[in-house]
């Protein structure tokens, strides 16, 4: 539904446009599942899951590091080795295949795997959600430097 919403630095709406984080929480909100507003703060949500792509189902979060200095981006995984995110080298809401050179840059940089839903319920303490954005260090996540599609 909100596929092409164009990519903007610290949006969290489809009038606004997204980052990546700004999207997985809207996404979920929509769905009944409150998570924190970074990618930083989004990894600690949920069950952990490891880090490849093995065993994962649609709707796990996977989270990236473009630096090797910590999260600093968060996609959904969509199955069939798609993720679905808000990017700023894509121009904003899209599909990337992660078997592609472009998919390769960003399964390169997989750093962590959430699952935030199981067996119908959410798994994610609301309690720690609210400490997590009251949070004063919450900086938001950077634009992502992947190849252009």
């Amino acid at each position: 539904r909100y596929l092409g919403t164009r990519y903007t630095y610290g949006g969290s709406t489809p009038q606004s446009g997204f980052d990546c984080s700004g999207f997985v929480q809207f996404v979920y909100s929509r769905n009944g599942v409150t998570l924190p507003r970074t990618s930083r703060q989004q990894a600690t949500a949920g069950k952990s899951l490891a880090a490849k792509l093995d065993g994962l189902r649609a709707g796990d979060l996977l989270f990236f590091s473009q630096s090797g200095a910590g999260v600093d981006h968060v996609a959904i995984y969509a199955g069939g080795d798609r993720i679905l995110h808000s990017t700023s080298s894509g121009g904003g809401v899209r599909y990337d295949d992660l078997g592609t050179d472009r998919g390769r840059w960003f399964s390169s940089r997989l750093v962590a795997a959430r699952r935030v839903l199981g067996d119908g319920a959410q798994l994610v303490a609301p309690g720690i959600v609210s400490q997590l954005d009251a949070k004063s260090d919450a900086k938001l996540d950077p634009p992502d430097a992947a190849p252009k599609p």
